[in-house]
């Protein structure tokens, strides 16, 4: 019983600790002295810029543009606009992805000393996606840099240029900075990135992206950054992902910088709630404080950090961050090995143990390993929500409770598995050699993460030596003097609100649940002695396990059979009306699945509801036929001039989104997307899929095929209201949200145009 209320105690005190260490700072207001970062001025510009949903090409992303050309010519900055036409491409699969567009940047300059030296670039994007105002991504990090750069000219003139680089068009596929670092003579000037970021709108923001080569650089922002947040294990899954950002467009150009986000309060990411009002101004503060400070550093430094090998750093607990080169991790392993040689040695004096109990803790390792992630992974079944962006929204609706089940799973699986190995086990005697295997397990994994993977390894390495920091100081927890159980004690709740950190990233940052098995196995090199119970309570140990586990499971069902949505938390719903150009036949259709509303709203032209997949949409929508309305823009025309170019015309209308799909049976080439090379129609019989905004004239595509063949054309035209002479969408409940490009007119068609020659 003493040993399960010590546990319950360090896990009760490491919460409390990571629940302090995890709040947002208080935002400081409008009065707050002129050097300081202020939440309440930045928020001045917040409200300016996201009162409603302002994606590239829209008029009120032009309000916002010409907001900000405003306030950086009052900062001297002398801002001018970048107008070009960005293209981005990429190939999946033998598939072209193709996005383009108009982009209007915004880039001015704090003019430093020495105007020759390399510029520190402060970058952020001014666009939202369709449908949300995008409070926190990204005018957050816009208004948090002309906040900034008002701190940084109440000080001393900074020694280098400060650049102000304020993107369009990033969410149509980082169109802004392609723009900037291809084709604007200042692009060549950039010294050093800070990129400002958000996926959410709330927490802590952390740095989670840095250039190459980054030893020097992370030498500053740990010592530069007001209450810094990073951690190399995000460098290194950062890289390993599909996400980009602006900083992605300048990395692989080779420029050193770092990039910035805060990744609570998912549900409002790219969402209509992402409003002023549910912004967390905490994490305004939290991301002009931590970069104003390494920013005012860079500026005023006679020169930029070099370039050095990368280094190991990350957060031991709140404001408090190490960093060391990688190889001084081996080191702390060498450490780590020591002090499990010493609480070997202490053990077996004081109570010898088989030196069998090594493979032992090895076995109850491994099942703690895959028995808590399996029990985890069936938690999150059971709350019947799947994989997904989207499909992971109910959760994000009520994050707290779905944590603490998780939560309550892990901690439970841990206790059962213990108890049963104990019961497994059956002769009594001391833990020193289970815990002492199931730390060489831990010290094993940290040493091949040092081999391959040198920058992630303290993940393991710190709760591993923690660990037999612990099993020193109690001799394998055989020991009985106070000041070594005082001490261990202090570890292991340290030890656990650092869990907790990771514990929380996962979850809220990935939604894998069964790498959280991961850090349930790194809290047993902690808690081991205490989990493990003595011969007269094994049972009970066992039992109190698998309570805390249904408990768990309980609140994860809760969660499934519970109404999720809210006036504050939405569910999101697309109601759109497609019309077919040519035919004129329409529909109305959904592509997320419907509600109430929704159903009626597709069903009032009296139509029946069947699934159907429509040109420019990957996957098929419900459906139901619709009133035929005028069609309102011109269809997607194809020609073939003298010299053998096939020349696709597609008209935009102001405001549009268009989606154009082409698939060429030959081989072509010279192929361009107006006048611009472009690699289109890569692979014959393979889709290439061109996503175009911010174009009124619209776009054409050219090539020159190498023999007779045919091209196949699918193509959607999204408007960005609902049609005029269709009956109106009936008022909204509360608890619904229009999402994306809900209420868009969508003109849709499909073409085939062959040659012979």
């Amino acid at each position: 019983m003493a040993r399960s209320i010590a546990l319950a105690a360090c896990v009760a005190a490491a919460f409390v600790i990571f629940f302090l260490s995890a709040r947002t700072p208080a935002p400081l207001a409008r009065s707050a002295p002129p050097m300081a970062f202020s939440a309440g001025r930045a928020m001045v510009d917040v409200v300016a810029m996201a009162p409603v949903p302002h994606p590239i090409g829209s008029a009120a992303n032009h309000a916002v543009r010409d907001h900000l050309f405003t306030r950086m010519t009052a900062l001297s900055l002398s801002p001018r606009i970048q107008r070009d036409e960005s293209i981005a491409t990429r190939l999946v699969g033998g598939q072209s992805y193709v996005s383009g567009g108009v982009v209007e940047n915004v880039i001015g300059i704090l003019q430093g000393r020495d105007r020759a030296a390399p510029a520190l670039t402060l970058m952020a994007h001014y666009d939202s996606v369709p449908g949300s105002p995008g409070a926190a991504d990204d005018i957050t990090g816009v208004a948090s840099i002309l906040e900034i750069v008002r701190a940084l000219e109440a000080g001393p003139r900074p020694a280098r240029d400060v650049m102000v680089v304020i993107t369009d068009g990033e969410e149509a596929g980082l169109l802004g900075a392609r723009a900037f670092f291809a084709d604007d003579p200042l692009a060549a000037r950039a010294g050093f990135i800070l990129n400002l970021e958000s996926r959410g709108g709330g927490g802590r923001a952390s740095m989670f992206e840095t250039g190459a080569a980054n030893g020097r650089a992370i030498d500053v922002f740990r010592r530069t950054a007001v209450r810094p947040q990073a951690n190399s294990l995000t460098e290194f899954v950062y890289k390993l992902l599909p996400n980009d950002t602006d900083y992605t467009v300048a990395r692989k150009r080779g420029l050193p910088g770092f990039n910035y986000a805060f990744i609570g309060r998912q549900f409002d990411y790219h969402s209509p709630s992402s409003t002023i009002a549910a912004l967390d101004q905490g994490s305004v503060q939290h991301i002009g404080d931590e970069v104003l400070g390494t920013a005012r550093a860079l500026a005023l430094a006679p020169a930029l950090p070099a370039r050095a090998p990368d280094a190991v750093y990350g957060n031991l607990l709140g404001d408090w961050m190490i960093d060391y080169p990688a190889w001084a991790g081996w080191l702390l392993l060498a450490a780590t090995a020591g002090a499990l040689v010493v609480a070997a040695v202490r053990s077996r004096r004081a109570a010898p143990w088989a030196w069998s109990d090594l493979a032992a803790g090895a076995g109850a390792s491994l099942l703690i390993l895959v028995g808590s992630a399996l029990a985890l992974d069936a938690a999150r079944a059971s709350t019947g929500v799947a994989a997904g962006w989207m499909e992971y929204r109910p959760l994000l609706a009520r994050f707290p409770p779905f944590e603490i089940a998780m939560g309550l799973v892990g901690m439970g699986s841990l206790l059962a598995i213990a108890g049963a190995c104990a019961l497994w086990r059956r002769r009594d005697g001391p833990i020193a050699g289970l815990w002492i295997g199931l730390l060489a397990t831990g010290l094993i994994a940290a040493l091949a993460l040092q081999v391959f993977a040198p920058t992630t390894g303290f993940v393991v390495a710190w709760p591993t030596a923690a660990g037999a920091a612990c099993a020193a100081l109690t001799a394998g927890a055989t020991g009985r003097r106070r000041v070594g159980w005082t001490l261990s004690l202090v570890l292991v709740v340290l030890g656990l609100a650092w869990l907790g950190g990771l514990f929380h990233s996962l979850l809220q940052g990935l939604d894998r649940a069964d790498a959280c098995g991961f850090v349930v196995w790194l809290a047993a090199m902690l808690i081991l002695p205490f989990a493990w119970p003595p011969q007269s309570e094994r049972l009970r140990g066992v039992l109190g396990g698998l309570v805390v586990l249904a408990i768990g499971f309980g609140v994860a069902v809760w969660l499934n059979v519970t109404n999720p949505w809210s006036a504050r938390y939405p569910l999101a719903v697309m109601p759109l009306y497609v019309v077919e150009s040519g035919s004129g036949r329409a529909w109305r259709a959904s592509p997320l699945p419907l509600d109430g509303w929704t159903r009626a709203v597709l069903r009032a032209d009296g139509g029946t509801l069947e699934r159907l997949r429509f040109p420019g949409f990957a996957e098929p929508m419900t459906a139901a036929r619709a009133r035929a309305v005028p069609r309102s823009v011109s269809p997607v025309s194809v020609a073939r001039s003298a010299d053998g170019t096939v020349v696709v015309s597609a008209p935009m209308a102001v405001g549009a989104i268009l989606r154009l799909d082409l698939r060429a049976d030959v081989p072509v080439g010279a192929a361009a997307a107006d006048g611009k090379p472009t690699p289109l129609l890569a692979e014959p019989g393979q889709w290439t899929h061109l996503r175009w905004q911010a174009a009124p004239g619209g776009v054409t595509v050219a090539f020159r095929p190498r023999a007779p063949g045919r091209l196949d054309l699918r193509w959607a035209q999204i408007l960005d209201h609902w049609p005029g002479a269709a009956e109106p969408l009936p008022p909204m409940p509360a608890d619904l949200m229009a999402w994306d490009i809900a209420g868009s007119t969508v003109v849709v068609g499909a073409d085939r145009f062959t040659w012979t020659k």
